[in-house]
């Protein structure tokens, strides 16, 4: 009985690029159908990125009225979705054409996902399908709903799985991959200044590696990717220090960030009991009473001192609130500690939000615990982001679904294998022995 002829390679790359292509153009119809489904760009909420886009808009530069001064040049914004929201603006005019614009590009680069999904699952988990890892983000409620919102958080969570493969897999193959590893590493920077926590250690020790392996091109590749990182963000820092009279990399407000999760009515996210009110205009910090009179670095130098002083004065405290943070940016967050005011996602959305992140966590683990050759790559990068994200969010304060959606991709490979393995659990004849 004759055998059936082995798949080439290149017909299997072929078929695998085909699907992929097409789970990309599934997904962006599907962010797109979305997007129109909820119709928010007829009346979008802006929130910083507005207020400063709008200044821009109107030809007076990166200003916003933040700290009771008018029109006062800021740095409590990283520049990049801003000055997006503004490009749009000016094609398009402040129209709803304008927001629905901005969506679809939202859902193009969500879409593009599918493409570093396949590469680094096939990198990671080998044994499982690429395409269910693609398959999942193309489905993922927290990128369908990002899509709808006019906020920079979609841009950053396509972009962290293209900087992961781009660092890990094509960075090193030529001086050319370097500098456009930076650049992309650079341009993210400056949407989401928290990843380059993640980057700028992945990339220290894919140096120290390729230095001791006297791998010397990659040697060479890493250091312009530094190189072309420091390149893209410096002009930004130059202006900082201009209009700050400081060295600030991308943006100042991790002061604020910093009072609202350590201070004495601090509740673990950046609101006050029932998620109404903010916690700054509920029990305003001490510093609130120079509104109006500081400038903006000097509101940030006093937020900072205040919440130091707190934390050294309530060690105890300040590690019961820090550890349940950690808690709750893991799992849940007690559902009156969330925000119920404005568009209120966080409790509209609570049960798809539960139940979807308790199966990635169960399936990932299921991933990780079946895999036959665990990728220690992959393990060594999951603790990376656990340890940077916690480290942040674990200063700061926690309770919106962005903080930890901008990483929870990074899950889903192993989520994917335990789906995998699942189905071979379930697809395995009665009586098979195992």
């Amino acid at each position: 009985m004759a055998s059936n002829p082995p798949v080439s390679l290149e017909s299997a790359s072929a078929r695998s690029h085909r699907v992929t292509l097409a789970l990309f153009i599934l997904s962006f119809f599907l962010h797109l159908a979305v997007v129109l489904a909820i119709h928010h760009y007829q009346h979008p909420i802006t929130w910083e990125n507005g207020s400063i886009a709008q200044y821009l808009y109107e030809g007076k530069g990166f200003r916003i009225d933040y700290f009771g001064l008018t029109a006062e040049p800021t740095s409590i914004q990283a520049p990049g979705y801003p000055v997006v929201l503004w490009a749009f603006w000016k094609v398009l005019g402040q129209t709803p054409a304008a927001y629905l614009a901005l969506s679809a590009t939202q859902c193009l680069a969500i879409a593009s996902m599918v493409w570093p999904m396949g590469a680094l699952s096939r990198r990671w988990f080998p044994d499982a399908p690429p395409w269910i890892a693609q398959a999942t983000v193309v489905i993922y409620p927290l990128y369908l709903w990002y899509c709808t919102r006019i906020h920079h958080t979609a841009f950053v969570m396509a972009l962290h799985p293209w900087l992961l493969w781009t660092w890990l897999a094509w960075c090193r193959r030529g001086p050319w991959q370097g500098i456009g590893t930076g650049i992309l590493s650079g341009i993210a920077g400056l949407f989401q200044p928290v990843l380059l926590g993640v980057f700028a250690i992945c990339g220290a020790v894919l140096l120290a590696g390729a230095v001791l392996g006297r791998q010397w091109k990659s040697t060479a590749n890493l250091l312009l990717a530094a190189l072309a990182v420091v390149a893209c963000l410096t002009p930004w820092t130059i202006r900082n220090y201009k209009v700050q009279g400081r060295l600030i990399l991308v943006k100042s407000g991790m002061a604020k960030e910093f009072w609202m999760g350590n201070n004495p009515h601090a509740t673990g996210t950046g609101f006050a009991d029932g998620g109404a009110t903010e916690v700054t205009n509920a029990y305003p910090p001490k510093a609130f009473a120079l509104l109006g009179k500081i400038h903006e670095i000097a509101m940030m130098d006093a937020l900072d001192a205040e919440a130091w002083a707190y934390i050294k004065a309530n060690p105890q405290k300040t590690v019961e609130m820090t550890l349940k943070k950690l808690l709750w940016f893991w799992t849940v967050t007690p559902r009156d500690l969330v925000r119920s005011a404005q568009e209120g996602e966080s409790l509209t959305y609570r049960a798809i939000d539960i139940g979807y992140w308790t199966i990635v966590v169960i399936l990932a683990a299921a991933g990780i615990l079946t895999s036959r050759k665990l990728s220690r790559e992959y393990l060594a990068v999951l603790a990376l982001y656990i340890a940077v994200y916690s480290t942040i969010y674990g200063m700061t304060h926690v309770g919106q679904a962005r903080f930890r959606g901008e990483i929870e991709f990074i899950f889903l490979f192993a989520a994917a294998a335990g789906f995998y393995a699942v189905l071979n659990l379930f697809s395995r004849p009665s009586g098979a022995s195992t």
